[in-house]
């Protein structure tokens, strides 16, 4: 039976219509739009989920700590910022408050009078000055990750200044009978606080370590820091250089930390710091800490 010419004009028009409609394809500009914002939305959010990952702070969640100095005692040069950090804590009777942990830490806990305590702790003294502190060598993987991550949470916290102890590598400390203390400053203000405290400012050289990424990750989150170096002994604690920087910060903080015990018990600190020094030591080797001891030549 034949079909009329209505019927078949009309089949013509459905299948042009459907061939019209299988040929259409998606604008493909649209579709790389999506792909790109879906691509950079799932790096942004496994980024800071990595993060979250390996680095947290633990047990500060309601601490008030805005406005606060915060002090950084790490093994560095003459375990300068340990043995002040550790001497600040125990003469203000400081209590401990949270502690941080990450994945990039190694797998140490500190045992101190029958408790174990985590080897990176804050202390707190009820007001506005925190300690941060450990016993422990920070691996080189590690310190990127924690230096960022102390940073961060201070800015995103309120922390007023972010204050790094340290020494710095003097080759006739021997000679020395009180070592100076030199200070880096990130920002106008906390210069004028260098200004202030009479405190020499350190003009040209180069920070190594751990302290450096520290002050490094502190300009990148626009966080106020301040970095003391005394002039210590590279292979050796440092008790006396410790002391300098604790008088410094009595000046700078108004604190009143007597620095008496602490050099009294000199030599029975270099006695129990002698494994921890030897540890830090291989790690400065390993990032060439001799460097801060070379003026770069490039500057004029």
């Amino acid at each position: 039976m034949g079909k009329s010419p209505e019927t078949r004009n009309s089949n013509i028009y459905r299948l042009g219509a459907f061939r019209q409609k299988a040929c259409r394809a998606p604008k493909p500009q649209k579709v790389s739009k999506i792909i790109i914002v879906l691509v950079a939305r799932l790096s942004l959010e496994g980024s800071s989920s990595l993060e979250r990952e390996t680095f947290r702070i633990i047990g500060m969640e309601g601490v008030d700590v805005k406005g606060a100095k915060l002090l950084v005692g790490i093994p560095d040069v003459g375990l300068v910022g340990v043995i002040a950090t550790s001497h600040i804590v125990q003469s203000l009777k400081m209590k401990e408050l949270g502690h941080i942990d990450s994945d990039e830490v190694p797998p140490i806990v500190v045992i101190h009078e029958n408790e174990p305590k985590s080897p990176i702790r804050f202390y707190g003294d009820g007001g506005n000055l925190l300690v941060l502190t450990t016993e422990i060598v920070l691996p080189p993987t590690a310190i990127f990750t924690v230096s960022r991550g102390i940073a961060r949470w201070a800015k995103s916290q309120g922390v007023d200044l972010v204050i790094g102890l340290t020494g710095l590598a003097t080759p006739n400390r021997l000679e020395i009978e009180k070592p100076a203390v030199y200070g880096v400053a990130t920002n106008p203000e906390t210069r004028q606080i260098l200004g202030k405290a009479g405190i020499k400012p350190f003009e040209e050289g180069l920070l190594v370590g751990t302290y450096a990424t520290l002050l490094r990750e502190c300009l990148r989150a626009e966080q106020a820091n301040l970095t003391l170096l005394a002039e210590a002994h590279l292979q050796f604690p440092d008790p006396g250089a410790s002391a300098s920087i604790i008088e410094t910060l009595n000046s700078l903080l108004n604190l009143n930390v007597d620095v008496g015990e602490l050099l009294d018990k000199a030599e029975e600190i270099r006695v129990k710091a002698r494994e921890l020094m030897k540890r830090t030591q291989e790690q400065l080797r390993s990032l060439k800490k001799i460097q801060e001891q070379e003026l770069p030549g490039i500057y004029v």
